[in-house]
């Protein structure tokens, strides 16, 4: 008894360094050395700190004490603009007296390293391209500015924290008058870009819809090289674990400026909800070519019967365990490390990942060219959250998004069984129909088109 009483002290004790240590190192994160602040003004030598209107750095000569400038944390002058893809980006932004820009630094940052490229660091292209850059002019991303392929969200925060950040210095600190350039043409073009993404990722899942319903398998193929080559390549990858470790932290961007984000969330999300696991079947882009592969590779594994159980088993082990570090270290590189290994499409969208990363991705394709979805069946912490999900929200599935095999005329062909490539179909013996798992089905509607006896309803 005693060790029971025990086990609850620990635990609460073992949580609250966990909480004072993701706490501590929030508030380290934001503390600036005068070496900072040299490297971001260095014609500036002394620097005082200043509360008012809010809080930043001025620089000034010692020999004269003139001003050469200011330095600001986009943390502290407009920290609603700062909230990166998995929490906020600390940036330090220095600015001489005529109020350009002349050094940037990341102080801190929690963005997954497979897709920010090391780009983050200091002296890379992408902080040096906003050197010289003042309030006046445009920061249109893919522009004026050159975002970081498949880092979208995290270039647009870092671009419009700056922006918004510069603007209020230049204006408050430094009292010089922004001329912006043209805000009308800024403000068109950057919304203009934002709806062909938002139009588009719709458009894509109208037609997957559509083919759904058509039940015809060279449109679904077509629907997965849409996917393959907007939603991997263009975009980077496709939704993400991360994405759900976002939400459950709070730490979503803002919408107006994340729209293609918010999309893909509801999408995601909300086809989970009322369509089962239709995502996983029609729209992953990592799916999409292991499926191919498979296609393409005329050897055939099976893994059925106990081996299959088990191994489905560790995706939801894998979701755990990421859960279970997202949540509790709410910002911590570590999930974000992990997330990154165990889901190979950042390595192989980017193509960019530590040795670790690519003999999982290697790994994962070779067996996913013998194993039908290999992956998807056994590993992925993503289609894992979206079982659980469809199983929870089973009661607001609609009814008419569902894949339907005969039960009181089947056959007993067995082809629907043979043909799954989740193995997400059983044949009762006795009733002498085909029983559906709905947590492991992704709605590919194969079975449905090979099916003796539904496909002549077609």
């Amino acid at each position: 008894m005693s060790g029971a009483r025990k086990r609850p002290k620990a635990a609460i004790f073992i949580f609250s360094i966990l909480v004072f240590l993701n706490l501590t190192h929030e508030c380290f994160a934001e503390l600036v050395t005068k070496r900072d602040l040299a490297d971001v003004l260095p014609a500036a030598n002394a620097f005082a700190r200043k509360t008012e209107p809010f809080p930043h750095f001025l620089g000034y000569t010692t020999d004269g004490g003139y001003l050469m400038g200011a330095v600001f944390l986009t943390t502290e002058v407009v920290p609603d603009e700062s909230w990166g893809y998995r929490g906020q980006i600390v940036t330090l932004v220095g600015v001489d007296a005529k109020g350009k820009i002349t050094g940037i630094k990341v102080l801190s940052e929690f963005e997954s390293p497979r897709y920010t490229k090391g780009l983050l660091a200091d002296e890379s292209w992408f902080l040096k391209q906003f050197e010289e850059k003042d309030a006046g002019d445009n920061f249109i991303l893919e522009s004026d500015v050159d975002a970081i392929t498949g880092a979208t969200i995290t270039s647009s925060t870092i671009n419009r924290s700056i922006k918004n950040g510069l603007e209020l210095v230049t204006e408050q600190v430094l009292r010089q008058h922004v001329d912006k350039d043209n805000p009308v043409k800024h403000l068109f073009f950057q919304h203009l870009l934002w709806q062909i993404d938002f139009i588009f990722l719709w458009v894509m899942v109208g037609l997957a819809f559509w083919s759904f319903f058509k039940k015809n398998e060279s449109l679904r193929y077509f629907i997965l090289g849409m996917s393959f080559a907007y939603l991997g390549i263009f975009m980077g990858g496709g939704f993400s674990i991360n994405d759900i470790l976002r939400l459950l932290s709070f730490h979503s961007p803002v919408f107006l400026n994340n729209l293609y984000w918010y999309s893909l969330v509801v999408i995601a999300i909300g086809l989970t909800i009322i369509a089962g696991r239709f995502y996983c079947g029609w729209l992953c882009p990592f799916g999409a070519i292991t499926e191919v592969l498979y296609r393409l590779v005329p050897i055939e594994w099976k893994i059925t019967g106990e081996a299959d159980r088990y191994l489905k088993v560790v995706k939801y082990v894998n979701l755990g365990i990421l859960l279970l570090i997202g949540l509790l270290f709410a910002n911590n590189v570590l999930a974000i490390y992990l997330a990154g290994i165990i889901e190979p499409f950042a390595t192989f969208f980017n193509l960019h990942g530590d040795l670790i990363s690519w003999i999982w991705l290697v790994l994962m394709l070779v067996f996913s060219a013998f194993v039908s979805r290999f992956y998807c069946r056994y590993f992925c912490p993503l289609g894992a959250f979206f079982a659980l999900l469809s199983g929870l929200c089973s009661f607001l599935r609609l009814r008419r998004i569902k894949v339907n095999l005969p039960q009181d005329n089947c056959k007993g062909c067995r082809l629907a069984q043979k043909r799954c490539q989740m193995n997400a179909i059983s044949y009762d013996d006795q009733l002498k129909q085909p029983s559906i798992n709905g947590s492991e089905c992704f709605m590919c509607n194969t079975c449905a088109t090979i099916c003796p006896v539904e496909s002549k309803k077609l």
